[in-house]
Parts: structure tokens; sequence; C-alpha cells
């Protein structure tokens, strides 16, 4: 897994080349596992973004489940479970396999 960059010039997300990513146990952090990377910067007037991956939006999350939900399949349940600090919906997915959601019963 590699890291991807944006920035003002860079208007596509891209990944950093893999030979600039380093994964290695850390014995300052009780050996767990750290990533780095290098990076140049390579246009001084330039903002960058870093992600761990490809950036996938709320929005863009809301949109895609308000369309599952609009299907009405069985086997998918959407509730609120609750509001965000921001006030955004916190959803609840169930997904079972079509079996199970027509015999709830059914161990």
């Amino acid at each position: 897994m590699a890291p991807m960059v944006k920035s003002t010039s860079r208007q596509k997300w891209q990944r950093i080349p893999s030979k600039n990513v380093y994964y290695y146990r850390c014995p300052d952090h009780r050996k767990n596992y750290v990533m780095s990377f290098a990076f140049c910067f390579d246009r001084e007037n330039d903002t960058y973004q870093f992600a761990y991956c490809y950036p996938y939006t709320y929005t863009r999350l809301q949109h895609y489940l308000d369309n599952l939900q609009r299907r009405n399949m069985d086997f998918f349940c959407r509730e609120l479970l609750g509001l965000s600090v921001q006030r955004r919906q916190l959803d609840l997915l169930t997904i079972t396999s079509p079996e199970s959601s027509k015999n709830p019963h059914r161990v």
C-alpha cells in the first residue's frame, strides 16, 4: 500500500512510487509497524494533500447508500444510528444473505 498525493498542479490523485514507501517495526512505538515515505516537493507555490488511499467523500457514500436503499433489496437494511457532531447521518448497515433475510429464525 502506497500513499496518494495531489497538489494544485496535480489535479488527480497519484500513488507515491513504492520504492519511496517504507514499512518497518519501530522500537519507539512499542515495536508497532510504521509507514514513512519520501516525497519531493517540486513546486514551491503548490498546496499538497496526502492520503493513505483514494479519498471517498461522505456525499458520495450517502448517494451510494440512497441508491441501494431505493432498490429495496431483502438482504440490505439501513437504519439511522445517530448524528455526528457536524449533524451528519451515521448509518447502521445490516447486510445478510438472501436466505437468512427470508427466514429470520433460521440459524
